[in-house]
């Protein structure tokens, strides 16, 4: 509770930028922070393609392939093909 009254008061001043004219209530300073980090949030996963250990976790989290861009930096090498 302390952590989150100290959050939303954080974002106060960006919230406020967004819409001066609003009363922002704990729960509207709140979602605006969910927000601003669903928008801003970026995940970078770097994993070797060489061996099973990949292939296993593709299969263990299908939305690795579903729901990511995936850039490749180098060509696969063909035992991991």
């Amino acid at each position: 509770p302390d952590e989150k009254a100290a959050l939303c008061e954080a974002v106060r001043p960006g919230a406020q930028q967004v819409d001066p004219d609003c009363e922002w209530t704990p729960a509207q300073l709140f979602s605006f922070f969910n927000r601003r980090c669903r928008e801003n949030l970026h995940i970078i996963l770097c994993m070797s393609p060489i061996g099973s250990a990949f292939r296993n976790r593709l299969r263990m989290f299908p939305s690795l392939i579903n729901c990511c861009t995936i850039d490749w930096f180098q060509p696969w090498p063909n035992d991991a093909l």
